[in-house]
């Protein structure tokens, strides 16, 4: 009886050891930091994609309107009111404003599309300009397609296409826009970016 007791309690003690210590306190640390790493990998990979940029064909939806750039080419100056400034040239970008709601909204206006010279956090922090310093004519506009100079209330679904004139720097290529729905001192609700040759 006395042996069978032993036993007993040899087994009981061996596997309450094999419980608490059995590899247990071995693997944690090392199985604790792969948990930690794989949750910073999708936090940095969040606000990498938190900042997105649109091509030129791309749709880029905010706020119950689809923008999409349909092209971009140089423009000549010889029929504004006014030459591009030292280092500028004129720039023509084409424009599909869309109405992706249920309700009617009015079309982007020369002052929600912005060319970025300087890109911040905020229009506020950016340098940037409208299209209004470009001073187009109306009697340059192309007599098919419409320049884009007022808001237009647009019926669910419905769309339509324009341009408008831009100064941009003629040392670079790649083009930053901004669409701001509202005000100017918050993030653009859109950014775009593409190359002109």
């Amino acid at each position: 009886m006395k042996k069978i007791l032993i036993i007993m309690l040899s087994l009981t003690l061996v596997l309450s050891l094999a419980a608490c210590g059995g590899g247990g306190g071995s693997e944690a640390p090392s199985a604790s930091p792969a948990p930690a790493e794989s949750g910073s990998t999708p936090s940095s990979e969040a606000e990498a994609n938190e900042i997105k940029y649109y091509g030129i064909g791309e749709a880029a939806d905010a706020n119950g309107l689809s923008i999409i750039i349909d092209g971009a080419e140089p423009f000549d100056y010889t029929g504004m009111l006014s030459r591009p400034k030292d280092g500028f040239e004129y720039l023509k970008v084409w424009f599909t404003f869309t109405n992706t709601s249920n309700e009617p909204v009015e079309s982007p206006d020369k002052k929600d599309l912005y060319i970025v010279y300087e890109e911040g956090s905020t229009g506020d922090d950016s340098d940037m300009t409208s299209e209004e310093n470009s001073q187009v004519l109306p009697d340059v506009a192309d007599r098919n397609q419409r320049y884009m100079e007022d808001e237009i209330e647009l019926a669910p679904g419905e769309s339509v296409s324009g341009w408008m004139v831009y100064q941009r720097q003629t040392d670079k290529s790649e083009v930053t826009m901004h669409y701001y729905s509202g005000y100017v001192n918050v993030a653009p609700d859109l950014r775009f970016s593409f190359v002109v040759e």
